[in-house]
């Protein structure tokens, strides 16, 4: 009777194969599974803090997120868990970012920054910063990285920036209520806010939660 097997050749020609086809496959694979964690962190930043202006409307009992009584600390410390109030010394964020085309540089120096925001530090990692208002009516921005000093660190991947309007809505920048209820072309204006974006310009935000928070862009 005859034994059959495998030769060592046959063997280490077989690991070769499957060693080639993994080195193919694993970089996507892990590129798909790092793409769907920061929409996943991006989409629960979003929902925590949507879900924060919908419980201070209803206990001060107000139409409006802005004005005279909102205090970004006393709102940050009533409806977040927050793990470190971040300073100019302990900076939160990674010290540079850049902007969706990988060239420019979106925040050159994070420290410089936001140096004079008010910067939180969140237990899943999240950091978030409250943009300076010139007055009490106008929009509060928010600049945040759902990873922190962690990578990519780059505009509209896990870097973004929103403005929250007197209504309590979030948006890109210059998306305001306004201009949406007079039904401006918003997929037209859109296309021109994703091209900032693509610059370095921070106006990434309305076209990624309009896209069901999914990434339709490299």
């Amino acid at each position: 009777m005859k034994k059959f097997g495998f030769t060592l050749a046959e063997i280490l020609l077989s690991v070769a194969i499957v060693g080639v086809i993994a080195a193919v496959t694993l970089p996507a694979l892990n590129a798909n599974v790092s793409q769907q964690t920061l929409e996943k962190q991006t989409l629960k930043f979003y929902t925590q803090f949507k879900k924060a202006i919908d419980l201070y409307k209803a206990e001060e009992g107000v139409d409006s997120i802005t004005g005279i009584g909102f205090t970004p600390e006393d709102f940050t410390k009533k409806y977040f868990s927050v793990l470190q109030k971040c300073t100019e010394n302990d900076s939160c964020y990674s010290d540079q970012y850049v902007s969706m085309d990988g060239e420019s540089v979106s925040v050159q120096d994070s420290k410089t920054f936001f140096k004079d925001m008010e910067t939180y530090l969140l237990p899943d990692g999240a950091v978030f910063s409250y943009e300076t208002r010139a007055t009490d009516e106008d929009p509060i921005g928010i600049f945040f990285d759902v990873n922190g000093k962690k990578g990519p660190n780059k505009s509209g991947h896990d870097f973004w920036y929103f403005n929250v309007f007197y209504d309590g809505s979030i948006d890109d920048p210059t998306l305001t209520p306004e201009i949406r209820e007079e039904g401006t072309d918003v997929k037209k204006y859109e296309d021109i806010l994703f091209e900032e974006c693509r610059k370095g310009n921070n106006t990434c935000f309305g076209h990624f939660m309009r896209n069901n928070f999914k990434f339709d862009y490299k």
